[in-house]
């Protein structure tokens, strides 16, 4: 037998156009002393060389091939496993006091913003960095004065967005009026507000473009626990089997791989999963440190993650939904997909679970976002896809279901 605290949830009223405001499942490791990632806002137009420059660069995107010639080859390493082959949007800066000063800040993981013609048009993550003017000058000239935009940042896990900045300004503390100049760094102090009220800055946009609430996450005000007894029954084989084609098809999407350390000395098929996984994940205070429990999680990018899956054999069916309730609770702006895989034959039973009001209820809302895989379709999927260098990780997506 073991036990699990599920901490319930409490609705608040909306407290603004944009806001739901939620009482969340409580874990006092949840926001644990972590730092939160720094964000940059970059102005990539107003200006005919700028607006070419984003066409260049962001638009079309570029191929490693392209900067083999003027990186050594340990950064080409690096470019290589950051981007497993695909091509990538990069952008830089002209050196000067305060330009230099922020690109030395500038770490793997962070955020930047792209503003162009008065909205939020990508956000993605600092993959690498290099000052390199030959670089430079191949991908952008030089400026009128000779200079050339040489503090180089490469971009992983961008997302195309379409969000005015006046919709963003507020939650960084700006008035609604604020327009970047140039190449900026948000205040960190509020970054860490931003991050510990509404967790993942991508999944915030693609929200505000969707014209839908934020979820506020306040600090707890009060529990209520309703304890949860459930007896696990775990198949090593089959359940090892599925974290090992997860593992697989991630690799084919591109995707690094993380399962759980405990999981991490298993093999299957004679492949050792230490061999096939990230040694360590990286988290911030909008990384939550639930993830590291979830049986089998695709990143792409030093942070962020594309996709969670929990393989579900205990016989209430609570421990898979309540590892990724814990994470929906932690990161409820989030926009990547959530799925428990399980036998076909459990579907019902997890459909059900998911319509319980503890999960279904408006602050988790875990039936709209958690899917259902069945083991047939991995096994599936894995088969027809092994030697698939195009694979799309679309097709789990469009394998899976929704909760009817």
């Amino acid at each position: 037998m073991r036990t699990q605290a599920l901490l319930l949830g409490k609705w608040f009223a909306d407290l603004g156009p944009n806001l739901k405001y939620c009482e969340w499942p409580y874990d006092s490791h949840a926001m644990s002393p972590e730092t939160s990632r720094k964000i940059f806002l970059v102005v990539a137009g107003g200006n005919p060389s700028a607006e070419r420059h984003f066409e260049d660069t962001i638009q079309r995107k570029r191929t490693l091939d392209e900067v083999r010639a003027f990186l050594p080859p340990q950064e080409i390493d690096n470019l290589e496993k950051i981007y497993h082959g695909s091509n990538f949007i990069v952008w830089g800066a002209v050196p000067g006091p305060m330009n230099v000063l922020r690109w030395d800040k500038m770490s793997p993981g962070d955020v930047v913003l792209i503003y162009n013609g008065g909205r939020i048009r990508f956000a993605g993550e600092i993959a690498a960095k290099v000052r390199n003017k030959d670089l430079a000058r191949y991908f952008w000239r030089e400026d009128d004065a000779g200079s050339t935009w040489e503090l180089t940042y490469f971009i992983v896990n961008e997302e195309r967005t379409d969000v005015p900045i006046e919709k963003l300004n507020p939650l960084f503390g700006y008035q609604p009026t604020y327009r970047p100049q140039g190449f900026s760094m948000i205040n960190e102090d509020a970054v860490s507000n931003f991050a510990q009220n509404y967790g993942d800055i991508l999944g915030v946009l693609k929200t505000l473009e969707r014209g839908e609430e934020l979820i506020h996450l306040p600090s707890r005000k009060e529990e209520m626990i309703a304890r949860i007894d459930e007896r696990i029954e775990r198949v090593p084989t089959e359940h090892d089997e599925m974290q090992w084609r997860l593992i697989r098809l991630g690799h084919l999407a591109k995707c690094d791989v993380w399962v759980p350390r405990n999981d991490q000395s298993k093999q299957y098929e004679g492949q050792r999963f230490r061999d096939l996984v990230l040694q360590e994940f990286h988290q911030t205070l909008d990384v939550p440190r639930s993830i590291e429990n979830i049986d089998v999680v695709w990143k792409f990018g030093p942070y962020s993650v594309k996709s969670a899956f929990e393989i579900e054999h205990s016989t209430s069916i609570y421990s898979g939904i309540l590892r990724l309730s814990d994470l929906r609770a932690e990161a409820p702006n989030s926009n990547y997909p959530l799925f428990i895989v399980a036998s076909k034959d459990r579907k019902r039973r997890v459909f059900e679970e998911l319509k319980r009001p503890t999960f279904s209820g408006p602050c988790l809302r875990l039936n709209e976002v958690i899917r259902f895989l069945g083991y047939d379709q991995v096994r599936e999927i894995d088969q027809s896809s092994k030697n698939d260098p195009n694979f799309d990780s679309r097709i789990v997506l469009s394998a899976s279901e929704a909760v009817p």
